[in-house]
């Protein structure tokens, strides 16, 4: 009987204890009994006090269950349930598996820390369009431009209207068509002469090259713009941004503000943002920003945070925190194997944020509008900087990834969460769109503080620049294909994994 009763300790330490620990409760085994070779375990978390049993076996005498059913919540056995009717009888608690373990939890978390019930965001495709050569950057140029042909351009416009439910006419295809190919010819040629050009020129070239992408972007969706001429309307107003230098002089603290009219707020809207809070005026003095609503005015050395690509080379030049997280499932906390399948079944998965910076705080991450809670920090080895634990709920979406804004790049391994840093945006091309926005006003408008850049007392920020237009260059155009084709794009070398 003894050596039973060290198997359902450890068992219990295992199954529960440790469980129940990494998810924040406080719990100890409160009582054993070996005539009915059972154990209890109280957990506590906040005001909340639960108890589960963990028999030996499920055929035990009914008098141990009706014992266990005035002291617990749950109980559980360890192994598989036989002819538990039999044995359960008058009994009301819940009896189940030990290995059932993982979805009560989750629950009991749940009653203490509420799913989010965010909407969920649009399901990102399913079809994969894979891109191998020894220049994957070529091959994804090769495939956009195939659809600065208007015979191709409509075949892919009819392709995903069919996909998804949307009736469009002859005439309309046909516009649609010649608008993605114009625009498409158009980002070509921007695009392809970077690498040969001064800084100033790649600046400028990157930018508008960008929007005719965008333009494409647009064109390309079933539900998106009809034809060119709609979408070049948008920008009879402007380019919806707008930049006001900082009062005391600083490149980092160029301030960026977004608004209501212009091309920006309608990309923004035809991407899901709400831009009802876009001001409808710019800054035009210090004074004027403190006036604007919260979340439309950030500044450069935010924007330039957010890029994943610029890693160290942001912590080397700015002191503060970067805008961007590691992301990766806790596997500790979803049980192995069969537990993913159980977070699929309850829509919840806990993951890990990994902030190699040390410098994000917890608020940082609390001020997201991502379907994540039960935020905490967990200690991590000092070289691996900071960590916080979350639950992400995804009912609704098999898997955790598919409800956040997982950013992926062939500058940097595993997946990245972009915070937001502006108007709630977490696409990195909106974030580089807006960088490459303020870039080209320093350029064209304020030449005596890019001078310093260039060779002056700020030219500590000029590699950092230089990189973030190399990442552009690479990472763009990739972005930019699968939201025309309404493909996931999976662009490598030979032989690379």
């Amino acid at each position: 009987m003894e050596q039973r009763m060290k198997i359902l300790r450890e068992a219990a330490d295992q199954q529960l204890l440790k469980p129940f620990r990494t998810h924040g409760w406080d719990t100890v085994v409160s009582s054993e009994d070996t005539s009915g070779e059972y154990l209890i375990v109280e957990a506590k978390k906040a005001a909340v006090t639960r108890r589960v049993a963990l028999l030996y076996t499920s055929a035990t005498d009914n008098k141990h269950y009706k014992v266990l059913d005035a002291a617990v919540d749950h109980i559980f056995t360890n192994g598989a349930l036989y002819h538990i009717e039999s044995f359960t009888r008058g009994i009301t608690k819940p009896v189940t598996p030990v290995g059932d373990f993982f979805p009560v939890l989750v629950a009991w978390n749940k009653e203490l820390t509420p799913d989010t019930n965010l909407p969920l965001p649009p399901a990102r495709p399913r079809r994969v369009r894979r891109i191998t050569g020894e220049n994957p950057l070529a091959g994804i140029w090769s495939r956009l431009d195939q659809f600065a042909s208007v015979t191709l351009a409509e075949k892919l416009i009819l392709r995903r209207a069919k996909e998804e439910s949307v009736d469009l006419t002859t005439e309309t295809i046909r516009k649609k068509a010649e608008g993605v190919a114009f625009a498409l010819r158009n980002a070509s040629d921007y695009f392809r002469g970077v690498p040969f050009e001064s800084l100033n020129k790649r600046i400028l070239t990157l930018y508008y090259g960008s929007m005719a992408l965008a333009f494409a972007e647009m064109l390309a969706a079933p539900k998106g713009p009809v034809d060119l001429d709609e979408v070049e309307g948008m920008t009879k107003y402007g380019h919806g941004l707008y930049v006001l230098p900082s009062g005391i002089g600083d490149f980092g603290g160029l301030n960026v503000g977004v608004i209501a009219t212009g091309f920006f707020p309608r990309w923004a809207t035809f991407l899901g943002h709400d831009t009802s809070v876009y001001p409808k005026e710019k800054a035009k003095t210090q004074s004027d920003l403190e006036k604007k609503p919260a979340g439309t005015v950030t500044t450069l050395r935010e924007l330039l945070g957010a890029l994943p690509e610029l890693g160290d080379l942001f912590l080397e030049v700015f002191p503060t925190a970067p805008s961007w997280i590691s992301v990766l499932p806790k596997l500790e906390d979803n049980k192995a194997g069969p537990g993913f399948g159980q977070s699929r079944q309850i829509g919840s998965t806990y993951i890990q944020l990994l902030d190699a910076s040390g410098r994000i705080l917890e608020a940082q991450v609390r001020a997201t509008s991502w379907p994540i809670t039960e935020i905490t920090s967990i200690e991590v080895d000092a070289e691996r900087g900071g960590a916080f634990r979350a639950r992400v709920d995804h009912a609704g979406r098999a898997f955790w990834f598919e409800v956040l804004p997982v950013h992926h790049s062939p500058f940097k391994s595993g997946s990245t969460l972009i915070l937001p840093v502006i108007a709630g945006m977490s696409e990195f091309r909106t974030v580089a769109m807006i960088i490459l926005y303020s870039l080209s006003i320093l350029v064209r408008y304020m030449p005596s503080a890019w001078r310093r850049v260039e060779g002056g007392d700020w030219d500590e920020h000029l590699s950092l620049v230089k990189n973030a237009l190399g990442v552009f260059e690479r990472v763009l155009p990739e972005q930019f294909l699968e939201s025309i084709i309404g493909e996931r794009i999976h662009a490598t070398q030979p032989g690379s994994f």
